[in-house]
């Protein structure tokens, strides 16, 4: 005999209001089957559940995949169904007699209060199917973080005339990317140099104008660079001339102090 417990029986019962005989059998995996046939022509459905109870949600989806397998095979709860009509009285009678108010017996409200359950049970499982997937959606995206944009590079610590030369041409549109400069930084250095008549530009190139009168144009200098070489002019002007073999005087003057009056009277008169 199979082993019964709370979900087998809201099964059966299930089942039983709707005229359906079900059988139970113990799986080799510990569940218990529940097979049932609505008419011999139709298949055999079945349903496994749990011996043990998980939470209140096991007893939803139970009563929930037998009213599926019954609305798959087109059964609809006899309690549900209408009662044929009792054949009208005659017009007579009926307004001879009192009205009397429609009171649904018991048996019938209960039934009817039954069916409202069961759908509001099917719609809670499947709102808590839909809560839990959006709840398992959003705990697992993770917001790719925003990078922050790059900061332009300054155009004055760059100097085009170093990416132009004076024998090839040099196409434009590779500027941006040996310099690092926007499209809008070189075209405002092309303009420069232009305006100075450094450059010549042709069909989207660019090349350095041979210095003028045949002499190489002067290189400029940075005003600090300029004020280092000042300093280091002045320092070398401002040294003591050197003497005889790379000695200055004054290493000279050292020199002779340190020989003896012997010898150098003998080096003066011979």
């Amino acid at each position: 005999m199979a082993y019964s417990n709370e979900l087998t029986e809201i099964a059966v019962n299930e089942l039983k209001a709707h005229g359906i005989k079900a059988q139970l059998r113990n799986t080799n995996g510990g569940h218990i089957e529940i097979a049932w046939q609505v008419v011999p022509e139709k298949e055999v459905r079945k349903i496994v559940v749990a011996k043990t109870t998980s939470d209140w949600r096991s007893r939803l989806n139970t009563r929930a995949d037998v009213r599926r397998l019954l609305r798959a095979d087109n059964v609809s709860l006899k309690m549900s169904q209408e009662k044929p009509k009792k054949p009208t009285q005659l017009q007579a009678e009926r307004a001879m007699s009192l009205p009397q108010p429609e009171v649904l017996p018991i048996p019938e409200q209960v039934a009817a209060m039954r069916s409202e359950m069961a759908d509001l049970s099917e719609l809670v499982v499947r709102l808590v199917r839909i809560v839990t997937g959006v709840r398992d959606t959003i705990a697992a995206y993770v917001p790719k973080p925003v990078e922050a944009a790059p900061k332009p590079a300054s155009s004055r610590s760059v100097k085009l005339v170093e990416y132009l030369s004076h024998d090839r041409w040099v196409t434009i549109d590779t500027l941006p990317r040996d310099t690092g400069l926007t499209a809008e930084q070189i075209k405002l250095k092309l303009q420069y140099l232009k305006n100075h008549d450094e450059i010549e530009i042709f069909r989207g190139q660019v090349k350095l104008k041979p210095p003028k009168d045949g002499k190489a144009a002067k290189k400029k200098v940075h005003w600090k660079t300029a004020q280092k070489m000042a300093r280091e002019a002045a320092a070398e002007a401002a040294k003591p001339p050197a003497g005889k073999n790379g000695k200055t005087a004054k290493g000279a003057l050292r020199a002779a102090g340190s020989i003896r009056p012997a010898r150098a009277a003998r080096a003066v008169f011979g």
